[in-house]
């Protein structure tokens, strides 16, 4: 089966979001399918700007197909268009250029999908949220799967996105919650083949925390977030909330923040930013903390809390994202807040708690293992194409 998957940007050095997610699954997949990568030549998704050479390229063994981008986006233009058209009566028109505006806005790569449709016996778009997915669906709708990553936004209401959930052929969702939320929106998705798969993560073993305690001089115990580190995720009412914490509470506590910084953070002795981290030393980051916070308000899955959970670590999340929430209830792995206090009275329960926070941290290891191993995942994702792939046959 001949599969082009359509991704905003991809790349070795886009390493988060739906980006990660897409290029894991496509690694996963690649032995049993001749996939194709369909992307732009941005790296940042902030401005879009080119920075790949067009045309063919090719990453893990994966072919790729890049097209430029026509237009740089203006973040605070485009910010202040937002919030006049979630905010106002608008047009159509008025939805279909805050999509351009939003991008990345490629018109040759719709060209290209429009001919190349026969090419390939399927298109498997990752995010509904940009300009590549809505009209490339609207060309090849019909041989299509879409995972949405999906997550309760202004954005998902707006007129255009009825039309385009109405266009794929079958839908992979990255959770219960974000399944259920979607058929409530546009009850058309039900009839559609689905299945909820997620992202499968590793459960690397042998994992040493003592050396990048000693690498990264952490002297402290430390709370962990991994991820890209933006106001967006929730960092500034992290940071906000855990220096407060430690004016009342006086812990001798650190925050380390690893992952791309996206925003300034305040010159702080308690909090650390360690930058990008390889994998190992990730993974041993985890482990050698006393329980990892992820304060994003808007998930649709959250690849940090299934990591965590694979170094059997508890969790602490933002309260007001029910994809965090649901995995913490259906784990019993974690606590969430909605304030801070609730915050700061789940951090001295868990702090004070060792054994509360092992067997938290193992439960979040068994619901981990038993879901969102990649052998699980992936018969997800090969149940779904084949179910997808003889219905457009």
């Amino acid at each position: 089966m001949r599969i082009a998957f359509i991704i905003q940007r991809y790349g070795k050095e886009v390493t988060g979001g739906s980006e990660a997610h897409c290029r894991k699954v496509i690694n996963h997949l690649k032995g049993g399918y001749d996939i194709t990568v369909i992307t732009t030549c941005a790296k940042d998704y902030i401005s879009w700007k080119n920075e790949y050479p067009e045309g063919k390229d090719e990453l893990d063994s994966v072919p790729i197909i890049r097209f430029p981008v026509v237009r740089e986006r203006n973040i605070e233009e485009f910010n202040r268009y937002s919030d006049w058209i979630f905010n106002n009566p608008h047009t159509r028109g008025d939805e279909l250029k805050w999509l351009r505006d939003q991008g990345p806005y490629s018109p040759d790569m719709i060209s290209y999908l429009k001919k190349a449709k026969n090419q390939f016996d399927l298109f498997f778009f990752f995010t509904y949220l940009y300009y590549p997915c809505y009209h490339g669906l609207k060309e090849v709708g019909e041989k299509s799967i879409l995972q949405p990553t999906a997550h309760d936004e202004p954005a998902i209401r707006l007129k255009i996105y009825r039309e385009m959930f109405s266009l794929p052929r079958g839908i992979a969702y990255n959770s219960p919650w974000e399944k259920k939320f979607l058929v409530e929106l546009f009850p058309e998705l039900k009839e559609k083949p689905s299945e909820v798969i997620g992202c499968g993560v590793e459960f690397p073993e042998g994992i040493s925390p003592a050396r990048a305690k000693r690498k990264y001089n952490l002297r402290l115990p430390y709370l962990l977030y991994g991820g890209r580190i933006e106001k967006g995720k929730g960092i500034g009412e992290l940071i906000s909330f855990f220096s407060h914490f430690l004016k009342e509470e006086r812990e001798k506590l650190e925050l380390v923040l690893i992952g791309k910084l996206l925003m300034k953070l305040p010159d702080h002795p308690h909090i650390r930013y360690l930058g990008f981290v390889p994998e190992e030393d990730k993974y041993a980051l985890y482990k050698g903390a006393e329980l990892v916070v992820i304060p994003a308000p808007l998930e649709s899955l959250s690849l940090t809390l299934l990591e965590a959970f694979a170094q059997k670590k508890a969790v602490l999340v933002n309260g007001h994202c029910p994809v965090l929430v649901e995995h913490v209830l259906r784990a019993n792995g974690g606590l969430y807040y909605k304030n801070y206090e609730e915050f700061a009275e789940s951090l001295i329960l868990l702090l004070k708690d060792e054994r509360l926070r092992n067997i938290l941290g193992e439960n979040g290891f068994r619901y981990a293992h038993q879901n969102y191993r990649w052998d699980r995942v992936i018969s997800k994702y090969h149940l779904l194409l084949e179910k997808v792939g003889n219905k457009t046959n």
